[in-house]
């Protein structure tokens, strides 16, 4: 009895507190293609719906070559993605992302060069080349499928969303959840695979594990289904694995810190990491719940296994729940 006391005090005390992570995927040129999913907590929405609108910046400067595989690219990725959630039923939800996706020369790299410098970071070789450009460049053997040195920007491929909630108590949140990316970027331009992708992943909230130092995790495990993109076909993999683990700080009732990993593998078998390669993103950020159903989310994510993501990606989410 003492202890249904106590988690009713942890909870009350930190009602606005926020427990879900940070919507992070990779973006990656050559990866933000398919449909890894983004971890979303063990609750399903259980009345009204969310409307949420990202704005993520990924800067990129990697290049590598392996044979007859060349992968170069010098430039800044944008997503501006619209999302919508709504509660279905019992226990249910389902929803959509709309990306809009720009490729362009950017504007970080002299601050991205300067911060690498601070903390100790390699540069690999960004002081040598021209600040704000735009070159994406994959060839493989006599194939070129990716080749532009100018700004180019359209629709990305559009992801429905649906999830079912297996558990929810004051303690903890289980849902399994499922994605289908549908193909309406285009490879040319890196805003899509032009393939159709699927996903299914485990969510999970736990508010109890780490109570006593004022914190919540989540988790999510799964596996995603490629179909047959136009990037290096022959090499594509048609099965990947999906993984996050992070952690909620509740620092007053209207912001909460969060730090979290997330984790791919190997999308393409391709001899460059910058293709397809598995990758390991970790983040930084925080949540403001500006009022009960106006939010917003803070979020750096620095690449942890080198090449495969972004040098550094920078997303900024507002989102309401009505």
């Amino acid at each position: 009895m003492r202890r249904i006391v106590l988690l009713c005090v942890l909870v009350s005390g930190a009602a606005f507190a926020d427990d879900e992570p940070l919507r992070i995927r990779n973006l990656a040129p050559a990866s933000g293609i398919y449909g890894e999913p983004r971890a979303l907590g063990g609750d399903v929405l259980a009345s009204g719906y969310e409307l949420t609108f990202y704005t993520e910046i990924a800067n990129n400067f990697t290049s590598d070559a392996n044979g007859t595989t060349l992968a170069f690219f010098d430039g800044e990725t944008t997503y501006y993605t619209y999302g919508f959630r709504q509660a279905v039923a019992d226990k249910f939800e389902w929803g959509f992302e709309i990306p809009w996706v720009e490729q362009r020369g950017g504007y970080l790299d002299h601050t991205i060069q300067d911060f690498h410098s601070f903390f100790g970071f390699p540069n690999n070789g960004r002081r040598e080349a021209n600040l704000n450009q735009i070159d994406y460049y994959i060839s493989d053997g006599n194939k070129v499928y990716v080749n532009f040195q100018d700004s180019h920007d359209g629709w990305g491929d559009i992801r429905v969303t649906g999830g079912y909630q297996l558990l929810r108590t004051p303690e903890r949140s289980l849902a399994v959840r499922a994605l289908v990316k549908l193909p309406t970027g285009d490879i040319d331009t890196l805003t899509g695979s032009n393939g159709t992708d699927g996903a299914t992943w485990l969510d999970y909230t736990d508010r109890e594990l780490l109570a006593r130092l004022g914190m919540s995790m989540t988790a999510a495990i799964g596996v995603m289904v490629l179909g047959e993109g136009d990037l290096m076909p022959q090499q594509q993999r048609h099965v990947a694995g999906y993984g996050h683990f992070g952690i909620s700080y509740p620092v007053t009732d209207a912001w909460t810190f969060k730090a979290q990993l997330d984790y791919h593998s190997d999308l393409v078998d391709a001899s460059v990491r910058q293709i397809g390669g598995a990758a390991l993103q970790g983040s930084l950020g925080a949540h403001w719940q500006i009022t009960p159903q106006l939010f917003t989310n803070f979020a750096l994510v620095e690449d942890l296994v080198s090449d495969s993501t972004s040098d550094v990606m920078v997303q900024i989410m507002l989102g309401a729940k009505l």
